[in-house]
């Protein structure tokens, strides 16, 4: 069996994917921009390598066929923007924004300046235009290797360098609806591209926890102060309502990392960034996590679900890597993102995020050194890696369809008899009366079969046949006329699945979300996303698939595995497989402690074996008569011992190890995962749901039982029974085994012995009962 250590290594290569594109690629470039929209990747200017020239070009990746094109505008286009580089691009709706840079000047001395300019790609016509910016007082100064990001519909600039290289304290806002600089305000942190990120929240995005709770606590001790701190949970700095308690419109979280010796990190969270009196919180103290990112060169940032992805250059004496971390911003905690040894090899340059497919996107060369080409600044876009995140519990979260109310509105439908004209059977013969109409709005498949079963009843009857019609099957309707209109031929329909199963499933059709107590089981989520994927109903698998990744835990994740395999998840199956295989490392672990522990108690036993021998055999029940006794190896489960004795178990002798509740997931004999049971595409009568776990506080109950023993085998009693803990249990007809007229001799004469040698034993007895 291989070790864990190849086992990850071989799930590192599910989750990164590597692939070598085609087509037009760009050159290595220097300060290109590189800009996701839909499923098209756009690499906009920057400098060559080889010549040192700036471009202009436009370069589009399609993620699909992973094949590169050049872009020529369109003749009614406008001229694409100055050649430039370490400018920025940012997607509003469907257009490219582009900002700033630096580019060349006829007038300067060493022939560059920094720009200030605006222009916009329209993606969907592949063209440019020059938007008109009016001037303005809160227009920004030139800039290159800044900041940018769209917040809303306004575009917020934030520091950057100038011509001399000096870090511009400065926040931008720019109103990309009127086409004017509305704000500015100073900033007092060095922030730029070569360290920095700033990265729009996603909306409806609520603060950490401790975030908020010491804004209220400094609200309430200056309440003058709470409407400038956005200490109120029901407004916003300007006095604005929230979305919902606690949540922001379009905050930005700004990340800085430097002194790369000794890592400094720095997290600030600009609230409304659109407005005037926009608040800046410091929340750099409330990072936690067991690791935290290293300093990361040039780094690029994404916001996906409710994490932020943080990724770029790593490099240090013994490591030169491209890093990729996650930071959950309701609990501001880091944790890494484990790519195995994929991108220590190859040089790995810049990293996008396909939203989507929940795959982050680097582009490099694999047959390429890291370090040299970040000397040069160099990026390359021969090769890609596509990072599955959602193996790593980082994917896009579904999006609500409609509101509480009218969710409720939908339960409150389902339980109403009287506006229902269908019956559902279950597997236990119990009738759900439907709506029809509903049912068939939001499940396709039933859609069809009522298309069906009226197009059957619309159908011309079959030819009369040569029978003989009685009074009686005339009165039970067998000659029927021809249906005028499209009615239902049937009314009922028998869906092989438990009535727990099917319930939910028929309250997701009619609220389009999960929201009862009872879908939220390990057993029925796993039901629902095998529905999901028979019937081809993409919202219950993606909500599904998002309570199975909430739920994982060391217990669920056998379920969870099988369950995900069944229905093609392959993120969240191989999330569930990296729990099992860290639950039985856990389990390796502690059966490795036991192990060393019982070795370092064996030496300090003499004593104590002693004390039990002597023991034994002075309470005159024992077995084997003599001074030495009953060797050690049937001390615990000889029938002759006594109750005196019953409660210590020789050191010598190796009792198992108590085996944890995990280890039911593993074969440990065979290093054998659970096979996964089959399905048909077609519906099938489930298993049944398994049953409940036993109380913790029921008595003499075990919580798991041992893969190896037989079902039948009863388990010992925790308690003694019938005056000693391992008396043998009397025999169904009441025949017990008698001792021989030798083996009688041999007693009586090994009890004479003891006799002789009484008084010698109780004083050892005694002397060894003072050590204890």
């Amino acid at each position: 069996m291989p070790s864990a250590t190849m086992q990850m290594q071989s799930i590192s290569g599910i989750i990164t994917q590597i692939h070598l594109t085609s087509g037009e690629a760009p050159p290595p470039l220097v300060g290109a921009s590189v800009t996701v929209v839909d499923d098209r990747v756009f690499v906009f200017a920057g400098r060559l390598v080889s010549s040192r020239k700036m471009t202009n070009y436009m370069y589009v990746l399609d993620l699909n066929t992973l094949q590169w094109t050049r872009h020529i505008p369109p003749p009614d286009s406008a001229k694409p923007p100055k050649p430039r580089y370490f400018h920025s691009a940012d997607v509003h709706k469907k257009t490219i924004v582009v900002f700033g840079g630096m580019g060349y000047s006829r007038t300067s001395t060493d022939g560059l300046c920094v720009l200030d300019d605006v222009s916009v790609f329209d993606v969907e016509t592949m063209s440019w235009r020059k938007p008109t910016v009016e001037p303005s007082l809160f227009a920004p100064r030139p800039r290159y290797a800044h900041l940018s990001t769209v917040a809303g519909d306004k575009l917020v600039v934030m520091g950057g360098q100038d011509m001399n290289n000096g870090y511009l304290g400065e926040i931008n806002v720019l109103d990309l609806n009127a086409w004017e600089w509305v704000h500015a305000k100073s900033f007092d942190k060095h922030v730029g591209a070569y360290r920095s990120i700033a990265i729009t929240g996603p909306p409806g995005t609520r603060l950490p926890a401790i975030l908020k709770e010491n804004m209220t606590k400094s609200s309430n001790e200056d309440p003058s102060s709470a409407n400038q701190n956005g200490g109120t949970a029901d407004t916003t700095p300007t006095g604005d309502s929230t979305t919902a308690e606690g949540e922001w419109n379009d905050p930005i979280y700004l990340y800085t990392n430097y002194n790369f010796a000794d890592v400094k990190r720095e997290l600030q969270l600009i609230l409304s960034p659109g407005e005037a009196s926009s608040a800046v919180e410091d929340c750099s103290n409330y990072m936690t996590g067991s690791a935290m990112p290293p300093g990361l060169r040039f780094p690029t940032g994404h916001t996906l679900g409710h994490h932020l992805v943080l990724a770029g250059t790593y490099l240090s004496p013994q490591t030169q890597s491209f890093s990729i971390w996650a930071l959950d911003l309701g609990t501001l905690t880091w944790s890494r993102i484990e790519t195995g040894s994929v991108f220590n090899t190859g040089s790995w340059n810049r990293g996008v995020l396909h939203a989507p497919s929940n795959r982050f996107v680097v582009f490099g060369h694999r047959g390429r050194n890291l370090l040299e080409d970040y000397n040069h600044r160099q990026v390359n876009f021969e090769h890609v890696a596509m990072v599955d995140m959602e193996a790593f519990g980082v994917y896009h979260l579904p999006e609500p369809t409609c509101s509480p109310l009218a969710q409720e509105m939908g339960l409150s439908l389902l339980n109403e008899p009287a506006l229902c004209d269908f019956k559902i059977i279950t597997n236990e013969n119990n009738s759900i009366p439907v709506n029809s109409a509903v049912l068939a709005n939001r499940w396709p498949y039933f859609a069809r079969l009522m298309e069906d079963n009226r197009a059957s009843n619309l159908m011309p009857p079959p030819p009369p046949s040569l029978t003989v019609d009685d009074e009686k099957t005339q009165q039970d309707g067998i000659i029927e006329e021809q249906p005028t209109s499209a009615t239902l031929k049937t009314h009922a329909m028998l869906f092989p699945y438990p009535y727990h199963v099917v319930i939910a499933l028929l309250q997701y059709l009619y609220t389009d979300n999960l929201l009862t107590a009872q879908q939220y089981q390990p057993h029925i989520l796993s039901q629902l996303l095998l529905l999901a994927d028979m019937y081809d109903l993409t919202r219950l698998r993606e909500l599904a698939t998002h309570a199975l990744h909430q739920m994982l835990n060391m217990s669920t994740a056998p379920l969870i595995f099988e369950t995900a395999a069944l229905s093609h998840q392959t993120s969240l199956q191989v999330r569930a497989l990296k729990m099992m295989i860290a639950a039985k490392k856990m389990i390796q672990q502690q059966q490795q402690q036991q192990q060393q522990q019982q070795s370092v108690s064996t030496p300090l036993s003499s004593r104590d074996g002693t004390f039990s021998m002597y023991a034994e055999s002075t309470s005159g029940s024992s077995g084997g008569g003599g001074g030495g006794g009953l060797p050690a190896s049937l001390y615990s489960r000889s029938p002759s011992v006594s109750s005196s004795a019953a409660y210590h178990h020789h050191p010598q002798q190796q009792q198992p190890p108590m085996e944890s509740p995990m280890s039911a997931m593993f074969d440990t004999g065979n290093n054998r995962f659970p096979p996964p049971s089959s399905r048909n595409r077609t519906p099938s009568l489930p298993q049944s749901p398994p049953p409940p776990m036993r109380s913790s506080t029921a008595p003499n109950t075990p919580l798991y039982s041992d893969p190896r023993r037989p079902s039948n085998a009863m388990s010992p009693p925790l308690a003694p029974r019938h005056g000693g803990l391992s008396s043998a249990a009397p025999d169904n007809n009441g025949w017990s085994p008698q001792p021989s007229k030798s083996q009688r001799s041999k007693k009586e004469a090994l009890a004479k012995e003891s006799k002789k040698s009484s008084s010698k034993e109780n004083k050892t007895f005694k002397f060894s009962l003072s050590f204890q």
